[in-house]
């Protein structure tokens, strides 16, 4: 039986969490030996003893044999140190997910993330970017419920991420929740309380696991070099995201874009704002005549700011130089941004058109006839 091993970096998150003191949960040191080694679905015990327990891969785990697969999959669990609800995360955080996969890239033949589900969009979609070239199954999963509970997603989640990791050929960073695999561009996060918490609203997932686990080859993007690892690791964190709402002011916008290099400004509908109040209009013009980067990308979960605006609102918007993000989520343009304003070796101007630019599946724009 052909083995393939994988490398699971336990981050925090609910997955691992149990109630302290206070009665809240907090994320729990050691989960492979205090829960994921005690359960069946996630640990052939009885081939660990057999293959790995007296020899050099007694650190595996081993996933029981399924009739979905001939591969025997073994997994490592590498756990940070310092374990982190993921509302804590910053630009650091993801960087440092990013550099470890990089590091290990050659001893295994795929990775799972345990992340947490509050800004588990943020960093599939910044590690999608940092991420320049990947040849290798990346998925990130997480839970609704934590593993130690009887009616957790987990088993589920890491079951199905580790087995996608191990038999299917994904090169790319990848959101598995609830049954689906997503790409990390195109992923958000859709409801708190529901164990099929994320969604893709502009792109469809890239398999559902059903009684087999296939991916269509036609759905994924391509790298010319698969076992290849590129990393970009330095993000710029001058960045924000502003929400128009009818109580905006000028004010606002003056004190948001204070010090900033790229915001994401989040519009109404197909990339509106208030076309009354032109004092709104000559702020955001100043901030991209001093080469702020704005990105305009719209409040709703489905759809696009267009190249080439509907309406009156968001033509004025484009004619100051706001760049539309077309049907980016908000977390996307904002990992985007990022990313490319740490190009330093670009213009300003080759950074709005790398913007506009679909380069990891995180958009599409239908002026280039690309998807």
């Amino acid at each position: 039986m052909i083995e393939k091993r994988i490398l699971v970096i336990y981050t925090g998150g609910t997955f691992g969490m149990l109630k302290n003191e206070k009665g809240v949960l907090v994320p729990q040191k050691n989960i492979e030996h205090r829960v994921i080694r005690k359960l069946s679905q996630l640990h052939d015990n009885e081939y660990w003893e057999k293959r790995l327990a007296k020899t050099d891969r007694q650190e595996y785990l081993a996933l029981p044999d399924g009739k979905d697969t001939d591969v025997k999959v073994l997994y490592k669990i590498l756990e940070y140190d310092e374990l982190k609800d993921s509302s804590d995360f910053m630009t650091d955080d993801w960087i440092k997910i990013a550099r470890d996969i990089k590091k290990y890239y050659m001893d295994y033949d795929g990775f799972v993330v345990l992340h947490g589900t509050d800004t588990m969009a943020y960093g599939a979609s910044i590690l999608s970017f940092m991420l320049e070239t990947v040849g290798k199954t990346v998925v990130l999963t997480g839970a609704q419920v934590p593993i130690f509970q009887p009616r957790s997603d987990g088993n589920n989640n890491i079951l199905c991420a580790l087995l996608i990791a191990a038999t299917q050929y994904i090169p790319e960073i990848t959101v598995f929740f609830g049954c689906k695999l997503f790409r990390g561009t195109r992923v958000k996060k859709v409801s708190n309380t529901r164990i099929y918490a994320f969604d893709s609203p502009n792109f469809p997932a890239l398999l559902e696991a059903k009684t087999t686990i296939d991916v269509d080859p036609k759905m994924l993007l391509h790298v010319s070099v698969p076992n290849e690892c590129i990393l970009h690791d330095r993000l710029c964190t001058k960045i924000y995201l502003l929400k128009v709402t009818p109580t905006i002011t000028p004010a606002i916008i003056r004190a948001v874009f204070e010090g900033m290099e790229g915001i994401v400004l989040e519009t109404y509908g197909n990339g509106n704002i208030p076309i009354k109040r032109k004092e709104i209009y000559a702020e955001i013009e100043r901030a991209v005549k001093n080469n702020v980067l704005v990105v305009n990308v719209t409040q709703c979960v489905n759809g696009m700011v267009h190249g080439k605006p509907l309406y009156e609102t968001g033509l004025l918007l484009l004619e100051c130089g706001v760049v539309p993000a077309y049907d980016m989520t908000s977390e996307a343009a904002q990992a985007k941004l990022s990313y490319v304003l740490s190009k330093t070796e670009l213009s300003y101007a080759e950074k709005v058109e790398l913007m506009k630019t679909n380069i990891r599946g995180e958009l599409h724009n239908p002026h280039l006839g690309v998807k």
